[in-house]
């Protein structure tokens, strides 16, 4: 959570208010955050906890200061943050403040075209600069006039003068969106909401552990950071002598640690992100941050819990995985030109990373020294007895190993899925307290800290600091709808194309384009909450309040900061550019982000925006049933059995002297047909005849049948 207050200043010997600037600005005069830097002491934050930081002082800056200020912040708990006098200030020898509407002067924090933009970067102590290790970078959040009248506030020359401490005139207040957050209470109007990154699936689309978060496209702010703007007297008083912020500064920092629920008494530990000790799946590799785009790795706007997942991004049309974009930033200059274009390649950083991963790699689990026997009791070595290096060598593990009883994920025998769903039940998770379960156990990772919850809540502990079981009956619904994904989707010639959404146009296909099979099964079937919104599994969840609701004006995404004037973007399928000019009412919007702009305009296609609880700890993803079922699938099967009738007939009178029958087990080796090839040879270096018929089949047992066994 971040609060910046606006621009304080104090008058040598006279009351403290910042006049009214003039609509050029005045060059030679410092900016009160510029080169300010804020220090917080050392501490440790427990994994998963959020602590909070505020001013225990007052630091003054001189007019016209451009010296590099260091302001040490102190824990909530041990400053006096309702105190205002406790604050950065400068110091304005002026006096000459020419009065307004009569005896009345105008403070104001409007800016007549040149954009005010303040970036956040948290970087480790012990060093300056790139010779320290940033930890989160979190740029040009906007600091604009948006509506005009909650930037000014008149006063008259004798309240002025009875206020010899700073007091507040506009409250910037930024948090992570969240979702059940009240936000429509904190927007012009409740249809608003949608507006200022108050709508996002922040747990789905953004990366809440990544290192940098910038605008995209046309968006106000960097989400999804809501931004509130506060400036009414009830909330930011000015009651003589000044000094008191107001509720409104301390209302998200009552409570230390943060909560992450829907209030204040909500969770104050969540577990999003668990390295594993021991990687068994390919799957757990949701837990690593996996993203980047063309200028930086560990970038804000894509999946944290990229690998293994498939929701579409929001950034890119579905039918594509990556789209060159135009990001737009405003700049202030003489000729008050307003948006500056830059073309941006925006991924869709799940799709690429399940192609080049689940096909290419696996986790033989075989210790790095000692024994040679997997850990995953699944895969076994062809011969027992090897103890050979090859074993672990990355490139050749594999022609040593077998997976004993592999799953083809092309199976449309729902009994099967079940089993194979089920086979976590019965298993203990840590946050337990107590006994076993019934229900099959799909947890985000074995460090969340509270108890699974049947039906889940969707707003406690169970859902932001826990995880989920399925019972048998949802177990039940799940493979019958994954048996329907199937046989829409299949064959699946690969896992990649098992694990990705379709690479569909949302007006023809949305369904297959939303997400992949086991993450649209597990959302139809019911046990989070399905993509019409008609059916919850959340006790505490209201759907209608749950929804995304990013906007339209017209043909365009509407603006966040809205006013007066019409907001000039172009055509639909155009990117949305900012305003033509840098000028009052700017209208930057969250809602450019989609780059299917048909989720806008298109009432039958508004529901595939999504949900904002998608992707918490609760919500059963695609990545955590994979984490359980990833080592024992397939795309094929390399054990085949094969059965065989043959009859002996009299020539004479055609009848049928004799009946046999026979059936073999047959199994792919690693082993080629043509043995010039080493079963580690890949590509050109095969022979012919092995790049036509591949791996070697062996009989593994062969039997007659008698007649009751057909």
């Amino acid at each position: 959570h971040i609060d910046l207050c606006s621009e304080q200043r104090s008058f040598v010997g006279q009351p403290a208010f910042l006049p009214r600037a003039d609509g050029n600005g005045n060059a030679t005069d410092s900016a009160l955050l510029s080169k300010a830097i804020f220090r917080i002491p050392a501490d440790e934050i427990p994994p998963g906890e959020a602590r909070a930081y505020t001013m225990g002082g007052a630091v003054v800056r001189p007019v016209g200061d451009l010296n590099q200020v260091t302001i040490d912040l102190r824990a909530f708990a041990g400053s006096d943050a309702s105190n205002f006098s406790n604050s950065l200030q400068m110091i304005h020898n002026s006096t000459n403040n020419a009065p307004v509407g009569g005896n009345l002067v105008a403070m104001d924090v409007r800016e007549s075209w040149t954009t005010s933009l303040l970036s956040a970067e948290l970087r480790t102590a012990g060093g300056s600069g790139s010779s320290s290790r940033m930890l989160r970078r979190l740029e040009r959040f906007e600091l604009d006039n948006g509506y005009f009248r909650p930037t000014q506030r008149t006063i008259s020359s004798a309240t002025a003068k009875t206020l010899t401490e700073p007091f507040p005139l506009q409250l910037y207040s930024f948090q992570i969106s969240q979702p059940g957050a009240d936000y429509a209470s904190l927007l012009p109007e409740p249809s608003s909401m949608g507006i200022r990154s108050s709508t996002m699936r922040s747990f789905a689309d953004f990366n809440l552990q990544a290192t940098r978060f910038r605008k995209p496209i046309a968006s106000y702010n960097p989400p999804p950071y809501f931004m509130e703007s506060t400036s009414d007297n009830a909330s930011l008083p000015i009651d003589s002598p000044g000094g008191d912020t107001g509720a409104a500064f301390t209302k998200n920092l009552a409570v230390t640690p943060m909560a992450w629920g829907r209030s204040s008494l909500s969770t104050k530990k969540t577990i999003l992100f668990s390295p594993p000790q021991s990687l068994v799946s390919l799957a757990q590799l949701q837990h690593a941050d996996l993203t980047a785009d063309d200028i930086y790795v560990s970038v804000g706007h894509q999946p944290g819990n990229a690998f293994g997942n498939s929701y579409a991004t929001p950034f890119v049309k579905r039918n594509l995985t990556v789209q060159n974009r135009n990001d737009y930033t405003v700049v202030g200059d003489s000729n008050k030109s307003a948006a500056t274009p830059t073309a941006t390649n925006y991924y869709d950083i799940s799709y690429l990373l399940n192609a080049t991963l689940w096909d290419s790699y696996f986790l033989s689990t075989i210790p790095a020294s000692a024994s040679t026997d997997p850990l995953n009791k699944r895969i076994v070595k062809i011969d027992a007895a090897d103890t050979s290096s090859d074993l672990r060598d990355g490139a050749k593990a594999a022609s040593r190993l077998l997976i004993n009883g592999s799953f083809n994920i092309n199976s449309t025998d729902k009994d099967a899925w079940k089993a194979l769903l089920a086979g976590t039940r019965y298993l203990k998770h840590p946050g337990e307290p107590t006994g076993t379960s019934n229900d099959a156990m799909f947890p985000r990772s074995l460090e969340q800290t509270s108890a699974s919850k049947s039906p889940p809540s969707g707003t406690d502990d169970d859902s932001y600091a826990g995880y989920r079981r399925l019972t048998d009956v949802q177990i039940d619904a799940l493979a019958d709808e994954i048996t329907k994904q199937v046989r829409q989707r299949g064959p699946f010639v690969s896992l990649s194309h098992f694990v990705n959404r379709a690479l569909a146009d949302i007006s023809s296909n949305k369904q297959l384009g939303r997400s992949g099979a086991i993450q649209s099964a597990l959302d139809s079937c019911g046990v989070n909450i399905d993509p019409e919104g008609t059916k919850s599994i959340f006790t505490g969840v209201a759907i209608n309040e749950d929804k995304l609701n990013l906007q339209a004006d017209g043909s365009a995404p509407r603006a966040d900061m809205t006013g007066g004037r019409p907001t000039p973007f172009p055509n639909i399928e155009s990117d949305a550019v900012w305003a033509p000019q840098s000028r009052d009412l700017n209208p930057g919007a969250v809602s450019s982000i989609l780059a299917d702009r048909v989720m806008l305009t298109d009432p039958n296609m508004k529901p595939e925006q999504g949900f904002r609880s998608t992707g918490i700890p609760g919500w059963v993803t695609q990545a955590d049933v994979l984490q359980a079922i990833g080592p024992a699938i397939s795309a094929r099967s390399d054990t085949f059995r094969i059965r065989a009738y043959g009859e002996a007939v009299d020539p004479t009178s055609g009848a049928t002297t004799a009946r046999a029958w026979c059936e073999a087990i047959v199994q792919r080796t690693p082993l080629y047909v043509d043995s010039q090839n080493a079963d580690t040879d890949r590509g050109s270096l095969l022979s012919p005849i092995n790049q036509s018929f591949g791996r070697r089949y062996q009989i593994i047992s062969f039997r007659w049948l008698s007649p009751n066994e057909i």
